[in-house]
């Protein structure tokens, strides 16, 4: 559940307050699983303030320095009590659309090319293999492993455009595997939105990553992640069982 500013620990207020100079007005920003997502106005401006319980919530923060620069601007972190904070420089901006008729998917694809050129770093980010290991073979798990930075997560939300600058925001749940993974998920997000698979597909081919992908390792990435969906009744489970279904009659 979201804390609000006024929820949150008399001691986190007073922290946040003083590396931000003072806070004057707070926001609740939807979207993520962070506990705490505020957009707030400072006396020195405007920040992005997110946060959260236990030690998974601070790989964001360790990883951010390695993102490429389409992520916003991380501009401190704090361990105050329980709570790993983390505060970056606040975009004002639109979320994609990923519609058919978008004039965002030349953005979105570029911004795809991108994250897959990041090569993890040496921390300890979680390994696509181990992450969904229980819904797949070692033998489809060894298809999906390489040494990049995997987003997991890229949601239409996830994407904000401002003054024609496209970001790419929300780092929270990072793997390391290969580099077309990321765009799987995001030709899936394109069925979601209307595509056809054999489109969303065509819209990939812009994507080096992509192109270099094997077939077979597409299949099993669409077999975990549908699975994963069914799983966890998930918004998207349909859109990953079309595309699972279509692979199966495909070359």
């Amino acid at each position: 559940m979201r804390v609000t500013w006024n929820q949150l620990p008399p001691a986190v207020r007073d922290v946040i307050d003083r590396r931000t100079g003072g806070v004057v007005s707070s926001a609740p920003v939807s979207g993520g699983a962070a506990e705490i997502a505020l957009a707030l106005t400072t006396r020195s401006g405007r920040v992005f303030v997110k946060g959260a319980r236990g030690e998974r919530a601070m790989i964001e923060g360790r990883v951010q320095p390695y993102l490429p620069v389409i992520a916003p601007r991380m501009l401190w972190q704090e361990t105050i009590e329980s709570w790993f904070i983390l505060a970056f420089e606040h975009v004002d901006g639109r979320h994609v659309s990923l519609a058919p008729s978008s004039s965002d998917l030349g953005r979105v694809a570029d911004a795809a090319h991108r994250i897959s050129l990041v090569r993890c770093p040496d921390l300890p980010v979680l390994p696509v293999e181990n992450r969904w290991a229980r819904f797949a073979t070692p033998e489809s798990l060894a298809l999906l492993r390489g040494d990049f930075l995997v987003h997991t997560d890229l949601t239409p939300e996830n994407f904000l455009v401002a003054s024609d600058q496209t970001w790419v925001v929300d780092w929270g749940w990072p793997s390391v595997g290969a580099p077309w993974l990321d765009t799987v998920t995001l030709v899936v997000r394109l069925i979601q939105s209307g595509h056809d698979p054999a489109e969303a597909e065509e819209w990939a081919q812009h994507i080096p990553a992509w192109r270099d992908a094997p077939r077979a390792g597409v299949r099993a990435y669409a077999e975990i992640r549908a699975a994963v969906a069914e799983r966890n009744a998930a918004p998207i489970r349909d859109a990953w069982l079309a595309y699972r279904t279509w692979l199966s009659t495909v070359r």
